[in-house]
């Protein structure tokens, strides 16, 4: 199972604790406030 991780990713250290709880826990995992927007993530995908 991937988990796809959504948030503010303008507002700077909004994600990190989950983030890092995800890496800690070794889950799969899609960080969609990072992702490109040609993929269809990105901000425009919080939006």
């Amino acid at each position: 199972m991937t988990y796809e991780f959504y948030y503010w990713p303008w507002i700077q250290g909004r994600g990190e604790v989950v983030r890092l709880a995800l890496e800690y826990a070794g889950a799969s995992y899609v960080d969609v406030g990072r992702g490109s927007e040609d993929d269809g993530q990105g901000v425009a995908a919080i939006r």
